[in-house]
């Protein structure tokens, strides 16, 4: 399993995190994120972190995760997608915040988030009703984008991300 590459990956990017706006989907728990992101993505496999896995990723600085995993071979290629779960938003985000390399990349549910391999599989997960979180202080979305508070100040939601194609 390339989870514990990617660890380090989600530890970096950290731009994940979920927001009480209504709407985003919900997972409640990593089999439900794994099952969301099948239907979304058509990943053939679905690998759950364990919970030493679960507990590296709270070391490198994660809080309110209780949970991840990779979403193997999606269908449309592009490379493997892993997902974490979060129990505690206004942690996560507040973890989020203290790191701002590449935080646009990473999209959320109501309860989880996702760090996708590439531009298509952003598409399809904001198809999906999952948004963008952001939370570098000078993010500004062009006009008549949407954007919504996060948990905190500082960090929102959005379907823009000045990378995506």
């Amino acid at each position: 399993m390339r989870f514990h590459r990617t660890l380090a990956i989600v530890a970096a990017v950290v731009a994940l995190g979920s927001v009480s706006a209504c709407g985003l989907p919900s997972a409640d728990s990593p089999q439900g994120a794994g099952e969301f992101l099948k239907t979304a993505l058509g990943c053939k496999v679905v690998d759950i972190a364990s919970p030493h896995e679960v507990q590296q990723v709270e070391a490198m600085g994660m809080t309110g995760i209780n949970g991840g995993g990779e979403c193997d071979d999606p269908a449309g290629g592009g490379g493997d997608v892993d997902f974490l779960t979060v129990e505690d938003m206004e942690a996560f985000q507040t973890a989020v915040k203290g790191n701002e390399d590449e935080q646009d990349d990473l999209m959320i549910g109501d309860d989880f988030a996702v760090d996708p391999s590439g531009d298509d599989q952003r598409h399809q997960l904001l198809k999906a009703g999952l948004l963008f979180l952001n939370c570098t202080s000078d993010f500004k979305a062009p006009e008549g984008v949407s954007v919504d508070e996060g948990e905190i100040d500082g960090c929102v939601t959005t379907e823009y991300s000045k990378d995506l194609d």
